[in-house]
């Protein structure tokens, strides 16, 4: 077979300034679509927080004014049992709304005003609750990037309940404990991000205690974080 001649088509430098310029553009394009969902979560979470100032109010307001009213009946001696009783229990649900919001309201002021927290991946709460003693149990994690939120935060969390079986002490992740993929300990956030699912305690473990770790990975500067949690079921 004798030799073979190719011939190869120089790339002009038009073609090499175009390319360019479809490259430029496309990375152009990806910054701004960042910028305006990062715009976007900031002004859905200043509304946010604006709603809970209001929410907060009203029911300051009414907090006082039932609690005026309690006061009143209280000292009045025709009041039937009955109907203090009921004041009573609107009372307490007041306070118990009241706190939710002064918690979530808080929550929301840190991120929006974060020089008065620490900086990088925080671990902010972990409720943990259930509808009946049968029910399973319903967690629900919140991580937070505290300080100045230029980065987007991905890696995984790896939650694990401590306490004892058969008076051993026991420790189980909780991706043992239910029906979970990999994906579901995995986080991607900038301003903040809740984990959340359903776990089924074995029988016989009485459960103390849940840490919590999460840590980042693909940044030029990994960050980790842990808390404990004491089980309040």
């Amino acid at each position: 077979m004798g030799p073979q001649l190719i011939i190869k088509q120089k790339k002009t430098a038009i073609w090499y300034a175009g390319w360019g310029t479809v490259v430029i553009g496309l990375l152009a394009i990806s910054f701004y679509i960042g910028r305006y969902i990062a715009v976007k979560e900031r002004e859905e979470t200043l509304q946010r927080a604006a709603w809970l100032e209001q929410k907060l109010k009203e029911y300051q307001q009414a907090y006082q004014k039932a609690n005026e009213d309690l006061v009143m009946q209280t000292q009045s001696a025709k009041v039937d049992n009955k109907s203090n009783q009921q004041l009573v229990e609107t009372v307490k649900q007041l306070q118990d709304t009241q706190r939710e919001l002064e918690a979530e309201l808080s929550f929301y002021r840190n991120i929006m005003a974060p020089e008065l927290a620490k900086e990088g991946l925080t671990i902010a709460d972990l409720e943990l609750s259930k509808l009946n003693q049968q029910s399973p149990i319903h967690f629900k994690l919140m991580l937070t990037q505290a300080g100045k939120q230029e980065q987007f935060l991905k890696g995984e969390v790896i939650l694990k309940v401590a306490g004892t079986l058969d008076g051993n002490q026991k420790v189980y992740q909780f991706r043992e404990l239910g029906a979970f993929q990999s994906k579901d300990f995995q986080f991607q956030f900038r301003y903040f991000q809740n984990i959340e699912g359903a776990i089924v305690l074995p029988t016989g473990f009485v459960a103390q205690q849940v840490t919590v770790t999460a840590k980042t990975r693909g940044l030029r500067k990994n960050q980790s974080a842990e808390k404990q949690f004491e089980w309040n079921i």
